[in-house]
């Protein structure tokens, strides 16, 4: 879950090649709002948005978190160029259950990921879920980005 500024994530491709306002209401998200805006927001849009046309995943909230390799995923980011140390591999399962633990030794993984969020995301510390993992990479979008040296005009493709 933690990312750093140079990872590539299919969702931020997402977000660059689609609505230029979407992107970039979402773009700079990270630690605006608490994480029960966030899973509010998930579940039920309207309720914290009434404008919006989003429409909700509750289901985030129920689905437990699919890791059967993370480790793998990593090591194909890093074929990719993602700066993946070895380190990183040997522990990415673990940092990322940790980084969802509020009650975990976290040491580590702050080590690893200096600016990771740690805590417990969606209300449910009894199991790691979709809904954790979505609003921990929402709260980092636009948190390792220095947006006093960016120029929005040269980034725009």
């Amino acid at each position: 879950m933690a990312i750093t500024a140079s990872q590539r994530n299919p969702c931020t491709t997402i977000l660059s090649n689609g609505d230029r306002s979407v992107r970039d209401q979402i773009w700079r998200v990270g630690d605006r709002y608490s994480n029960e805006w966030h899973v509010q927001h998930l579940i039920e849009p309207r309720s914290v948005v009434p404008e919006s046309v989003m429409p909700g995943y509750a289901f985030l909230k129920d689905t437990p978190l699919n890791v059967t390799d993370v480790t793998m995923e990593l090591k194909a980011n890093l074929a990719v160029g993602v700066p993946y140390a070895e380190q990183m591999l040997e522990n990415a399962k673990a940092d990322l259950m940790t980084q969802a633990d509020p009650n975990a030794d976290a040491s580590g993984v702050e080590e690893r990921y200096p600016k990771a969020k740690i805590g417990d995301f969606d209300g449910n510390p009894t199991v790691v879920t979709e809904m954790d993992a979505l609003v921990a990479y929402l709260q980092m979008l636009g948190t390792l980005v220095d947006f006093s040296t960016y120029d929005d005009a040269a980034g725009y493709r």
